[in-house]
């Protein structure tokens, strides 16, 4: 009795790696990875509806884990921080982070973040410039070559909006 329970230990034993080494040899499969290009239009509306403003921004990500894109441009603004005279450089323009991009039924989904920010004169004596932002940040699912609008925003002063299109196209 005692060599038939140490015959069934050793037969589990030794038949769990070859089971497991069976299941390995099947090459894992694998995610394919795709390009994109990325195009953006930041567009300025105003009160009727139409288009006043318009910037293009464009780049490229692959899907898959830990990809990313960015686009950074814009200028760094003189503050005067107190009284002293004291300058602080604050940036501001236009800040697009793209990730996690991944293709699901035919469409691309990808977390983005948009930051777009300008200045305009301020109307309290002294006139320091005001800085005005909108920052958006969401995952997205966009068709594949079709402009999609992901974000928009009423503007804070008239009765235009603020908004980011995108158009995702394969380039591979």
């Amino acid at each position: 009795m005692h060599r038939i329970i140490v015959f069934c230990f050793a037969v589990i034993f030794f038949a769990a790696p070859i089971c497991t080494l069976a299941q390995q040899d099947g090459k894992p499969t694998e995610i394919a990875t795709h390009y994109y290009r990325l195009s953006y239009s930041i567009q300025e509306v105003g009160e009727t509806g139409k288009v006043t403003n318009s910037r293009a921004y464009a780049t490229s990500i692959a899907t898959g884990p830990g990809q990313t894109a960015q686009i950074r441009t814009g200028d760094k603004v003189p503050m005067v921080t107190d009284n002293k005279g004291e300058v602080q450089y604050v940036d501001v323009g236009v800040s697009i982070d793209c990730t996690r991009a991944q293709e699901v039924d035919g469409k691309l989904s990808v977390q983005m973040t948009a930051d777009i920010s300008n200045t305009t004169k301020g109307n309290v004596p002294p006139a320091l410039p005001l800085i005005r932002a909108n920052r958006w940040s969401a995952n997205v699912l966009v068709p594949i070559a079709k402009s999609t609008i992901i974000f928009s925003s009423d503007n804070l002063q008239d009765k235009g909006k603020l908004q980011v299109e995108l158009t995702a196209t394969r380039i591979d």
